[in-house]
């Protein structure tokens, strides 16, 4: 079965998209070829996990709501999936208003105004009704170790009034590069690289690792591309997709 995106209209209120139901059975759906994948013995386990924003937390969105904790010294958390749905309070006092180019951030730096991983825009934040969203990559090449993901509203203002539930729903592994034995190095140790890439059907790597590394390109749900690799020296290569794609290249 083929990824299944929720249709999310063109804009807030159109009528265009999914109805919520039809969005909910693509989410089941999706999350069921996930589990299946794991239970046919798939190499990298796969997490799913929730995490709830209440009302009155979204009124303090700048502070730092912790989704995936710290995975522990010398590991780093590969966010595969990441999907919100937010609930205003009913009116009078309805949802959140915020800012026009105010964003949810999804990071994993410390830094509160970083989109490391991606983002849930304004429209998405000031939603009058109940709305399903897949967060915007915007992925980093750079993979803090023993960092947890987090969500922050950026600009260091809170929502100027109102209220509303955000729910997230996540996948994600746990990458351990110590855990990675180089073959015949007699249990020694080989960094595992994850660099990401958005829409895009030619990606250039500069890894300068000396030597034809380990590829593996998977999409954003984590199914693995086929690609084609060429390896233009010992220190970079060049992976081709066709369609163009969005996604992780991990190597080592």
């Amino acid at each position: 079965m083929a990824r299944q995106e929720i249709n999310l209209g063109i804009v807030p209120g159109d009528k265009r998209g999914d109805k919520l139901r039809v969005g909910g059975k693509k989410i089941n759906e999706n999350f069921t070829e996930l589990y299946n994948s794991i239970s046919a013995g798939q190499s990298s386990p796969v997490i799913a996990g929730k995490h709830v924003i209440t009302e009155d937390e979204s009124n303090r969105l700048t502070e730092i709501n912790v989704i995936i904790p710290a995975p522990g010294v010398g590991k780093v958390i590969d966010l595969i999936s990441l999907i919100a749905r937010i609930t205003p309070m009913s009116p009078p006092i309805g949802g959140l208003q915020v800012g026009p180019t105010q964003t949810l951030n999804v990071t994993t730096d410390g830094d509160t105004e970083t989109q490391d991983w991606g983002y849930f825009p304004s429209l998405f934040l000031t939603s009058p009704g109940e709305t399903i969203q897949r967060m915007t990559p915007v992925f980093s090449t750079i993979i803090f170790e023993n960092t947890p993901v987090y969500v922050c509203l950026s600009g260091g203002e809170n929502p100027k009034s109102g209220c509303s539930k955000i729910e997230l729903f996540f996948l994600y592994r746990i990458i351990d590069p110590a855990a990675t034995g180089t073959p015949g190095g007699g249990g020694g140790s080989a960094l595992q690289v994850v660099q990401s890439f958005v829409n895009q059907n030619e990606i250039i790597v500069q890894h300068s690792l000396q030597k034809y590394p380990t590829v593996i390109v998977v999409d954003t749900t984590g199914r693995e591309l086929i690609s084609e690799i060429t390896h233009e020296s010992t220190d970079q290569m060049v992976i081709r997709l066709n369609p163009a794609a969005s996604g992780k290249i991990i190597y080592s």
